[in-house]
């Protein structure tokens, strides 16, 4: 009897010990040089979509790209990716997938 005293007081001060999994907004930034325009995709309530004034850019420079994921960095949020996509170099894609911390109080 004392031992399931003593293990169900162990279980119950380990179960207050546990923190639940952390959550996170996610964001999808993708910039398309054949349209010239970043769309920005977030937790999949909301999108938003950018031109991007590609005069003086070379074909195939991801600078639009690149500056828009530091001004979210600067935010708070982290990459956790980058990716590129290329059918035949007509319609190249770029794209950074982010998140960032939710704080639950």
């Amino acid at each position: 009897m004392k031992n399931k005293i003593i293990i169900t007081t162990l279980f119950i001060v380990f179960s207050m010990c546990i923190q639940a999994q952390d959550k996170y907004q996610f964001m999808m930034i993708r910039y398309t040089l054949f349209r010239a325009h970043i769309n920005i995709s977030i937790d999949g309530e909301q999108c938003l979509k950018e031109d991007v004034d590609v005069s003086g850019i070379d074909k195939g420079c991801a600078n639009p790209l690149l500056k828009k994921v530091k001004e979210y960095q600067d935010k708070g949020w982290e990459v956790m990716n980058f990716t590129n996509n290329s059918q035949g170099g007509v319609n190249e894609e770029y794209a950074a997938f982010l998140r960032k911390k939710i704080d639950i109080k």
